[in-house]
C-alpha cells in the first residue's frame, strides 16, 4: 500500500479520527494509564467479533463487497460452503412442509461428454482444488426421479441411464446445512449470514439451528425498512428491490411475511450484462484492464444503473416515488457507493445486514470509551 493510498484514507476518514481522538481524550482525561487500558478494552471488544457465512455449493471468483470474499470485512470470518445446497436448490426454497429441496450434479451427459458446469462445481469442494474426495452423503443416481418440483430429477432421463449423475436428497443437505451452523457457532461467531439472496426462504430453518443472530439474505431487511418510511397507498412510496433474475424471484418466498407487497417494486437484472455474467459465474472482481472477458466491474456498474434508473422512470411514470434500494444479488454490494452517489437514494444489500449484527457486538464511536 502506497502513502498517497493511506494519506487518501486519513483524509476520507479525518471527521471520525478527530472525533475519536477528541473523545477518548476526554473520557481519560489525558490520563497516559488510564489511556492504555481504554486502548485493552477496546481492543478486546474488537477481538471478539467474527463473523459466519454460509456460502452455497456453487463456484465463482467472489469479489470485495460480496460476503463470500473475507476482504468484504475488517473483522475475522468463517466462510463455510455447505455440501450439496447448490445455487438450484436455493433457488427452489423449502417445500411447503418445511422441508428442503433435493439437489443433482450431473457430470457426464447420455452422450458420454463432460457437463462443465456440473463437474466444476463438483469438483470445487470444499475449495477449488480439482478434487471432489471431500464430498459425502450423496448417491449416485441411474434412473430419473419422480416426484414434486423439489425432489424430481432435474436431468433428462437418458442422462440417468448412460451419464454419470449424483445426487443428495433433502434430508442429507438439510444434516450438512446443520453441520454447517454447528460448525460456524463453535468456532465463536457473532452472526450468520449467506453468500446468496435467495436464501431467504431458508430463513426460519437455519435460525432454529443455533444460539447466534441469522439474517441469511439482504431480504431480511425489507422487514424493518417498511417500518421507516410512509408506504400508505395515497404516498405512492416505493421500495425498488434489484434481483439478480426477476424471473426467478418468488415473492411470497422471498419477501418477508409481515411486509406489505404492495410497496415493493422489483427490477431484475437477467435483462441486462450483469445478471447474464452472474448466470454464467463470471467474475466481478476484475476491473477493464485486467478482464480477460467482457465482465469487468465497470461494465456491471453501468449495467446495474441502467436498470436502476429504469426502474426508477418505471415507477414514476405511475405516479409513484421510488424512497430507496435494496439489492437481492449478494454480488450487488459492490456498486452500492456508485448507486448512492449516482441517485442519491440509500442503499440497503447483504453488507448493511451484516453490519447491523455486527454493531450490537463492536466498539462504537458514540459510546464511553471508560468500562
Amino acid at each position: 500500500m502506497s502513502d498517497d493510498s493511506m494519506k487518501a484514507t486519513q483524509k476520507i476518514h479525518k471527521e471520525e479520527l478527530e472525533s475519536a481522538a477528541f473523545h477518548l481524550h476526554v473520557d481519560t482525561k489525558g490520563d497516559e494509564q488510564l489511556l492504555h487500558q481504554t486502548v485493552e478494552n477496546i481492543q478486546e471488544i474488537k477481538s471478539r467479533i467474527k463473523y459466519g457465512i454460509l456460502r452455497c455449493d456453487y463456484e465463482y471468483i467472489p469479489t470485495r463487497g460480496d460476503p463470500g470474499d473475507s476482504t468484504s470485512f475488517t473483522c475475522d470470518t468463517n466462510i463455510i460452503k455447505v455440501e450439496g445446497w447448490t445455487f438450484e436448490s436455493v433457488q427452489l426454497g423449502m417445500t411447503p412442509a418445511g422441508k428442503y429441496p433435493a439437489s443433482e450434479f450431473r457430470i457426464r451427459k447420455a452422450d458420454g461428454s463432460v457437463d462443465e458446469y456440473w463437474s466444476k462445481l463438483w469438483h470445487s469442494f470444499p475449495d477449488a482444488n480439482g478434487s471432489a474426495a471431500a464430498r459425502s452423503g450423496y448417491v449416485r443416481v441411474t434412473e430419473k426421479r419422480k416426484g414434486d418440483v423439489f425432489t424430481e430429477g432435474k436431468f433428462e432421463e437418458d442422462d440417468y441411464i448412460h451419464g454419470e449423475v449424483y445426487r443428495y436428497e433433502p434430508d442429507v443437505i438439510e444434516n450438512k446445512m446443520k453441520l454447517a451452523v454447528k460448525t460456524l457457532e463453535e468456532s465463536g461467531v457473532i452472526g450468520v449470514t449467506a453468500d446468496v439472496g435467495y436464501s431467504q426462504a431458508f430463513q426460519a430453518s437455519v435460525r432454529n439451528m443455533t444460539k447466534v443472530p441469522v439474517v441469511l439474505s439482504s431480504l431480511q431487511q425489507l422487514s424493518f425498512i417498511s417500518n421507516m418510511y410512509d408506504f400508505r397507498p395515497e404516498t405512492g412510496n416505493k421500495i425498488l428491490v434489484m434481483t439478480a433474475n426477476s424471473n426467478t424471484f418468488d415473492r411470497n418466498k422471498l419477501i418477508p411475511a409481515d411486509v406489505d407487497q404492495d410497496f415493493i417494486f422489483i427490477v431484475g437484472s437477467q435483462v441486462g450484462n450483469f445478471g447474464r455474467w452472474v448466470a454464467e459465474g463470471r467474475s466481478f472482481s476484475r476491473f477493464q484492464e485486467d478482464a480477460t472477458d467482457e465482465a469487468s466491474v465497470e461494465k456491471g456498474l453501468e449495467s446495474l444503473c441502467t436498470l436502476c434508473q429504469q426502474g426508477i422512470n418505471e415507477v414514476e411514470r405511475a405516479g409513484g416515488r421510488v424512497v430507496c434500494l435494496l439489492q437481492e444479488c449478494a454480488e450487488m454490494p459492490a456498486y452500492s457507493n456508485a448507486l448512492r452517489r449516482r441517485f442519491k437514494l440509500p442503499v440497503y444489500d447483504t453488507m448493511t445486514a451484516i453490519n447491523f449484527v455486527k454493531m450490537a457486538n463492536d466498539f462504537t464511536l458514540y459510546s464511553g470509551y471508560v468500562m
